[in-house]
């Protein structure tokens, strides 16, 4: 994805937060925040839940690389979401949602590759940039504050559907691994090839420090306030900036959160 691309992208990104923010809070703020009673006989209220869960999915590109040969072990990480929403029903089957949560995303990859553009260091303390070919693990944690904003619709008793987008802000970072039993052409594919045994990695602190996307999903009521749920969050936005040097495609935060919600 080039430059002017990915600007676009986020240029529309804003502009859709912004106008999901601006309906919520035109929602919000209709009634002083008193619940009132409309023409069909609805009492306007606002509403309170708990959310917690996990997160299943990866930190990962859409299509996969033909630099990635063969996946061979995928596990989720340790990966809860604990959150807040208040939403608002203006009518018996539409209204807003705002939530804030506590996310962490996370996964470990084992995979090989050929010519795969990235930057290492040996044990020795020797540092190389260029096509690696050979065995790559990966691990991802990464811990956000999210803010989804949502459309909700509540069709009958139990079921209820969301659908918006989602800001976050990034307050811990953890990308690193290690790659083996291959060789890197430093400098590029027509470098000096040196043989690896073993070497590592850690690109934490290169991650990006916001991210934005869209999510949506549905909750089913197994109680009078208990209800499980799922909802899928995919990034927009790359987690690395345009000159990250690392890997020479971008990568999206996708994951599925499982859970329950509790209304208060």
């Amino acid at each position: 994805m080039n430059k002017r691309l990915q600007q676009m992208m986020n240029i529309k990104i804003t502009g859709m937060m912004l106008g999901m923010l601006t309906a919520a809070t035109t929602l919000f703020a209709q009634d002083n925040g008193h619940a009132q009673t409309n023409t069909n006989g609805f009492k306007r209220v606002l509403e309170h839940r708990i959310l917690a869960g996990f997160n299943f999915g990866g930190t990962a590109p859409v299509g996969l690389p033909n630099t990635i040969r063969k996946i061979e072990t995928y596990r989720p990480e340790f990966s809860p979401s604990l959150g807040y929403e208040l939403s608002y029903r203006k009518t018996k089957k539409w209204g807003v949602a705002v939530a804030v949560k506590l996310d962490y995303k996370g996964m470990f990859t084992k995979d090989e590759v050929q010519y795969f553009p990235t930057i290492i260091t040996t044990s020795d303390g020797g540092r190389f940039e260029g096509d690696f070919t050979g065995k790559n693990e990966t691990t991802v944690r990464n811990a956000y504050v999210s803010f989804p904003i949502s459309l909700v619709y509540t069709p009958g008793d139990r079921w209820r559907f969301n659908l918006g987008g989602y800001v976050a802000w990034l307050f811990s970072s953890n990308f690193h691994g290690n790659v083996s039993d291959g060789y890197i052409r430093n400098g590029g594919s027509l470098g000096e090839k040196v043989n690896i045994t073993e070497a590592t990695f850690d690109f934490g602190t290169e991650v990006r420090s916001f991210d934005a996307g869209v999510q949506g999903g549905a909750a089913y009521r197994v109680g009078r306030k208990l209800s499980v749920d799922g909802n899928l969050n995919w990034g927009l936005r790359p987690i690395f900036p345009d000159d990250f040097k690392g890997m020479d495609f971008p990568l999206y935060n996708i994951y599925m959160t499982l859970g329950v919600t509790y209304k208060i």
